[in-house]
């Protein structure tokens, strides 16, 4: 049945509904929440690639392989990277992404061993040079991830083979006693080294989120004065090279950094990787809203798949549990947040993926928001192991809930928490709880402040990750769509009254910049994207009128219970709810 003869059926059985609730209004509500990807992940950037659809599937999603530097130049950058030749490193792969040129697989794993080795505070004095060629290489990393980003088709086995590679022992430690990961896998490797420096460091150096790093100046090459430059680095690689080569082995290795460094480092390390994951999770999921549980099971399946080996049938790999175990035992240890916020960028990144392997394809479309069943369960394991590292600290799962970004796995986390029963949590089992007071007498780790706030917390994820505010406060007004930049009919930037002419212009700035502005309106107009092919049936419209029922139901029983214990404070609930109170009873 198309979607068009289920409005009229809906609207015919049930004349009372107002427009509000109108499954017109519902289907845009869930196909912005459905494409809106950069929210839906809880971005904290915006890859380019979303910005710029069009071009990214024309570009990256359909185009064949990037071009490749030489063999010539790939010989040299690898040379420069196993004489430790630094600074030419830099120039040598800056000047390939700049001509668009591929430096290769192996130029991410180069880069990442020299950001978690390189050491320049080994002298009284710190090496100003070295300082700036690890700042530099962090931004070569994300340089490369950006012109070369993962949704590219032709990149995809060339990200997988980053990923399954493994890192120069020599970087880690130059003793093989002391080398903290044996792992074949970068990401294994990382993990590793992350259980190793919870073991050793202290709560102090875990809980400072200072970093090492030095301010970047804007450019790398404005630093220093081009013969200042060449002074400091290029004359000092070529003298006595094996003996350069074989000092700065020893100086440069993972374990003779400080704890702190190793600490900064890691982190750098963890959320290079993590940036390339997002970028390709956001891209793909917009390129494939499509069928996406048969499309992120196939070979062109999301990177997160490969890193935790997701299947269909399996959520709990071994992967998924280290990094549970790793989130759970940071935050025992007092980890900082910035830092935990990092481990949980990649609990986000799994859930999703777990949960788009869950969505049920219809003939009328897919059936989104919907938590599946598998992924349920996985965000009970991951609770189990939490609760096995954090025993009787309730402040702790506090502090871990607020970084929990993924609304459906904040709420299913607090329901652990706080509810014995297996009921998925609704607004109708907080209703039933609130009509019981539990939170009267709640377990004797957690207060009756903590009680109610955790059960707000829930409720709010809950609405947020079924848009159900959005759903109920538009009233008749329609939700605007959402938007992406298309291809321009010019070859050229042009706007109204020709070609921009900055000769004639450089006094009259103003102008230049309203001329500017409506030239990049016209070689990159607006267009909106279609609806998202959702499955709004009876069963979800119903689904939706009864949580805005017990909604109703709620904020009914909390003025009684404002009433009957003036001691407690019920105003952030109240405030909440009046939202989803109909006007003529606000």
């Amino acid at each position: 049945m198309s979607l068009k003869a289920q409005i009229n059926k809906t609207e015919k059985q049930d004349s009372l509904v107002s427009p509000t609730n109108s499954s017109e209004l519902l289907l845009s509500v869930i196909s912005n929440l459905y494409l809106n990807v950069g929210q839906r992940l809880r971005l904290g950037f915006t890859p380019r690639c979303l910005d710029d659809l069009t071009y990214c599937h024309h570009r990256h999603y359909r185009f064949a392989k990037p071009k490749m530097a030489s063999r010539n130049q790939t010989h040299a950058l690898r040379a420069a990277f196993d004489q430790l030749r630094y600074v030419t490193s830099i120039y040598l792969t800056n000047d390939m992404c700049l001509r668009g040129e591929f430096p290769g697989a192996a130029c991410f794993t180069k880069l990442l061993e020299l950001i978690l080795s390189l050491n320049y505070t080994t002298e009284q004095q710190p090496n100003i040079t070295s300082q700036q060629c690890y700042n530099k290489y962090v931004e070569l990393f994300l340089m490369i991830v950006g012109t070369f980003p993962p949704c590219w088709q032709g990149m995809r086995h060339h990200y997988i083979d980053f990923l399954n590679r493994g890192l120069d022992t020599r970087k880690l430690s130059s003793n093989e006693d002391t080398l903290p990961s044996r792992s074949s896998k970068v990401c294994d490797i990382l993990l590793d080294l992350l259980e190793d420096l919870l073991k050793i460091c202290s709560p102090s150096d875990l809980s400072s989120p200072e970093s090492d790093a030095i301010n970047m100046p804007f450019t790398f090459m404005d630093a220093n004065g081009a013969d200042s430059f060449c002074d400091a680095s290029f004359f000092s690689e070529c003298w006595n090279q094996s003996q350069y080569e074989e000092s700065e082995r020893q100086l440069h290795t993972n374990v003779a950094l400080t704890l702190v460094q190793r600490s900064e480092r890691l982190f750098v390390a963890l959320s290079l990787i993590l940036n390339a994951l997002e970028y390709d999770l956001a891209t793909w999921l917009l390129q494939c809203n499509k069928n996406t549980k048969d499309w992120i099971c196939s070979e062109n399946s999301p990177l997160i798949v490969a890193v935790c080996e997701l299947t269909q049938f399996t959520r709990m790999t071994r992967m998924a549990r280290r990094i549970f175990t790793a989130f759970s035992h940071a935050v025992a240890k007092g980890l900082c947040k910035s830092r935990l916020q990092v481990l949980e960028r990649y609990i986000s990144l799994l859930m999703v993926a777990s949960n788009t392997m869950d969505m049920e394809d219809t003939v009328s479309g897919v059936k989104y928001p919907v938590l599946g069943d598998k992924t349920r369960l996985l965000i009970k394991d991951f609770f189990e192991i939490f609760k096995e590292c954090n025993r009787g600290d309730v402040t702790r799962y506090m502090e871990a809930i607020e970084l929990l970004r993924m609304p459906f796995v904040r709420y299913e986390f607090i329901d652990s928490v706080l509810f014995i029963t297996s009921q998925p949590l609704t607004p109708q089992k907080i209703v039933l709880d609130m009509t019981k007071k539990r939170w009267l007498r709640p377990k004797k780790d957690i207060s009756h402040e903590q009680y109610l706030q955790l059960t707000l917390n829930a409720l709010r994820s809950y609405c947020d990750w079924h848009g159900l505010k959005t759903y109920v406060i538009t009233k008749s007004a329609k939700i605007a769509p959402l938007t992406t930049t298309n291809h321009s009919v010019h070859r050229f930037a042009m706007h109204g009254s020709g070609s921009v002419s900055l000769k004639k212009m450089a006094k009259d700035i103003k102008q230049l910049e309203a001329k500017l502005d409506m030239t990049v309106s016209v070689c990159k107009p607006k267009i909106t994207l279609p609806l998202a092919d959702i499955c709004i049936d009876e069963t979800v419209l119903r689904k939706y009128r009864q949580d805005l029922k017990f909604m109703v139901d709620l904020h009914n029983v909390l003025l009684k219970r404002k009433q009957e214990y003036t001691q407690v404070d019920f105003s952030e609930w109240l405030n909440f709810l009046h939202d989803f109170i109909p006007e003529k009873d606000a």
